[in-house]
């Protein structure tokens, strides 16, 4: 490689970078996410809406900070569901994550799981790689349009066959069950 190949290496990488950074918005991407954790909120607030008025279960919200590459600290909701003596707490991790837009951690007495913000489309991690390969001498690839996605919270189950399952009434109850030994 000589030296005006590393020079053109350079520049092109150059503004590529400018390039991405002109079209993100830290700005946006962080009240995107703070937006789709208070829907996430809305959504358990209406499952659990029975127990909280008879007063079977109460949810409170606190503030904790985090800090994230590219957006830098905020500060974002965490919920805490409480049944009996039972709690059962959902943490945000972040938005800045590979393959999803965001991350909730969420934490009971007996373990953990986590719910992602992923594709609608998606229901396994094995659709969240795609491998293209061109040998030297083929025509180039066509490109597919890219469609727009549709955010959706989902359960992710732990690797190594890690799927996504929709976030219903139903996953929700048997979630909260597991992770409080109900």
């Amino acid at each position: 490689m000589s030296k005006a190949d590393f020079d053109a290496f350079v520049k092109r990488q150059q503004a590529e970078a400018q390039a991405q950074e002109a079209k993100f918005d830290a700005g946006q991407q962080l009240r995107e996410w703070l937006e789709y954790l208070n829907n996430l909120h809305e959504k358990i607030r209406s499952f659990l809406k029975k127990y909280l008025e008879s007063g079977g279960a109460s949810i409170s919200v606190r503030n904790i900070e985090l800090n994230e590459d590219f957006i830098g600290a905020y500060v974002a909701p965490e919920l805490i569901l409480v049944i009996g003596r039972s709690t059962v707490t959902f943490t945000p991790v972040g938005t800045m994550l590979i393959g999803s837009k965001g991350r909730v951690d969420v934490r009971g007495p007996l373990g953990s799981a986590r719910l992602v913000l992923i594709n609608k489309k998606i229901s396994n991690a094995r659709q969240l790689v795609k491998v293209t390969v061109t040998l030297a001498g083929d025509p180039p690839a066509i490109k597919q349009p890219v469609e727009p996605i549709e955010w959706e919270w989902k359960i992710s189950n732990p690797l190594p066959n890690m799927t996504f399952s929709e976030l219903t009434e139903e996953a929700f109850f048997d979630l909260v069950l597991t992770l409080s030994n109900g």
